[in-house]
Formats: C-alpha cells, sequence, structure tokens
C-alpha cells in the first residue's frame, strides 16, 4: 500500500530526497525553502511553491514544468532566480504533484496554458514565464491567452501533435504508435486507461546520474504517478501550428538531451512568431543539472530577465 499524498513538500520524502541528491550528485544546494499556497483558480486547488526575494522584486518568474515533473522539481531554477531578485512561482498544474484538480478536471491538456495565464493574470507586475520539458510549449500558449507575459524562456519546444515527435518521444515506440491508432479508433476507451508515467515517459533520460534517474523514475509524484490516456491524447490534438506568445522567447535547450533532441526544438522554433533567441547548452541532460550546463542556463536566463527587467523599466540589475 502506498503512502497518502502529503499536503505539503516540506520535509515530505519527495522533496528531502530530491534536495539531498541534488547536493550529492550535482553540488546543487538549495538553502532557501518557499512558501507553500493553495490558490482557488479555474476550480482547481492549485498547489504554489512562492519563492520571495530579500529585496524588492523585479518582476515575477512562472515555472511551468513539463508532463514528467511538478512545480517542486524547478527548485534548482527558482533557487536561483529568487537570488536574482525575482519572485517566482512554481504551480503544481492539475493532475499532477500536490495540487487537488476540480471535480470536474477531464484531464485535457487544454487546461494547462489556461491555469498558467490566470496565474500570470493575477500577478501586479509583468511576467516572464519559464518553461520546461513540456512545460516549454505549455509556456509559449499561456503567453498567447495573458496580457502580463513580458518573455517565455523554453529549455524545449516539442510538438506533440506530429506523428513522428509523440513516438519519438515516448519510452516505449510500440506503445506510442498503438495509442496512437486507439486515439483514432477508440478515443472513449483509450482516455480510461491510466498508466504509470514511468511506462510512458523515459524519465532516466531526465538526467546523466544514475541515482536521480532511479528517483524520477519510483517517485509516486513522478514516474510512479497514473496519467490517463486522455491527457496524452489531448496533447497530441493540441494545435502548434500557429504559435504567438506576443513576447520575446528564449530557447536555451540541452546540448545532451537524449529524450528530446535539440532538432526537435528547432523544427517549433521556426513557427513561433516574434523575436527568438536559440542558444545550445554545453551539455546537459533532459533537466540540465550537469555542469557547465546549469551554469551556462543560470547565466543566459539572468541575462534575459534583465532584459525584460530594462524594457519594462523594473528594478535594475544591482544586487
Amino acid at each position: 500500500m502506498r503512502p497518502a499524498r502529503p499536503d505539503l513538500y516540506r520535509c515530505s520524502a519527495t522533496w528531502t530526497q530530491y534536495r539531498d541528491l541534488l547536493n550529492s550528485e550535482f553540488g546543487i544546494r538549495i538553502t532557501r525553502e518557499p512558501e507553500e499556497i493553495r490558490l482557488p483558480l479555474l476550480g482547481h486547488d492549485l498547489h504554489v511553491d512562492v519563492w520571495e526575494p530579500d529585496r524588492t522584486a523585479k518582476g515575477v518568474l512562472v515555472l511551468v514544468h513539463g508532463g514528467g515533473g511538478n512545480g517542486r522539481i524547478l527548485a534548482p531554477l527558482a533557487d536561483f532566480a529568487v537570488g536574482e531578485g525575482w519572485r517566482v512561482l512554481a504551480p503544481d498544474l492539475p493532475g499532477y504533484g500536490l495540487t487537488r484538480p476540480a471535480a470536474d478536471f477531464d484531464w485535457d491538456y487544454a487546461s494547462w496554458p489556461r491555469v498558467v495565464a490566470a496565474l500570470a493574470n493575477l500577478q501586479p507586475a509583468p511576467v516572464v514565464l519559464l518553461g520546461a520539458s513540456l512545460g516549454g510549449l505549455t509556456a509559449v500558449h499561456a503567453a498567447a491567452l495573458s496580457g502580463r507575459v513580458r518573455g517565455v524562456i523554453a529549455t524545449t519546444l516539442v510538438d506533440m501533435v506530429d506523428t513522428r515527435t509523440f513516438i519519438r518521444v515516448a519510452r516505449w515506440p510500440w506503445l506510442a504508435a498503438g495509442a496512437l491508432l486507439g486515439f483514432a479508433l477508440a478515443p472513449g476507451l483509450i482516455d480510461r486507461l491510466a498508466l504509470p508515467l514511468g511506462w510512458l515517459a523515459p524519465m532516466k533520460a531526465m538526467s546523466s546520474s544514475p541515482a536521480l534517474q532511479a528517483y524520477f523514475a519510483q517517485d509516486d509524484l513522478l514516474g510512479g504517478a497514473r496519467i490517463p490516456a486522455r491527457f496524452f491524447r489531448t496533447l497530441h490534438a493540441m494545435r502548434n501550428d500557429r504559435l504567438d506568445p506576443g513576447c520575446p522567447l528564449l530557447l536555451a535547450h540541452p546540448g545532451a538531451d537524449r529524450w528530446t533532441p535539440t532538432s526537435l526544438s528547432l523544427e517549433v522554433l521556426k513557427r513561433v512568431s516574434g523575436e527568438t533567441t536559440f542558444i545550445e547548452l554545453s551539455n546537459g541532460a533532459h533537466l540540465p543539472l550537469e555542469f557547465p550546463a546549469a551554469g551556462e542556463l543560470q547565466v543566459a536566463v539572468a541575462g534575459f530577465l534583465d532584459r525584460i527587467a530594462a524594457a519594462e523599466g523594473l528594478p535594475s540589475s544591482g544586487k
């Protein structure tokens, strides 16, 4: 019997184990603890990590996790950005992490960009979205829905509508191909199937560290979580032919990502309207915690945030 899902990450095994692994495997020490709040939003009881800077915030950075994570997984980026003077929000999107979805939540992926946009619209200051993995494209869609987003950062931009990509990023291509057939022939039946995420996605590709690979694959809030097929069917049905975030976009793709190669993101980047910038990190797995990728990502994020702050007349970059 699995232990009950915690209400908070603080002092839970899922957080303490991850924090300890970050330190032991990559020397990343998270010394801050975010405030954990529950926010009623679009019918959901949204769990949000709130990282407050120790001075007047330059702006608000919303972290958008992917289809294999939750808001707390992005703690290294949150800890860095709050140190740069930004207020950071890291929500668990519906169906994932510690968020309690609305009673009528039907696992439609389209709810994710709506939730992120609604969260951005509540902020008193201009917002930047930073999306990792599937969160990259979610952030692009959310920015298009919100009037407050001034910039988007993505580590990947992967179009799961594309059949070849859908199969390419699955743990087992034969299972993805079978799912696509089921989506077409019996969507109502397929929608009700729920499988552990670790069966569907190559969670080991999240990191180069065997210890972190095991953590991502087995944790009940990550690879051990059971996700209905409807989430992936609606993700596959999402239209990505016109991508217009309405603001500058930075793609900072890990150079050693075995899950979603850089070429997949560049194909999508070509379809993004407006100002775009691309950098490839020297190395880095799907979640780039490795040296020097983690540091390169921090430099890119800091530079982009400073540009947005300057353009908006927000507080200067001085610490």
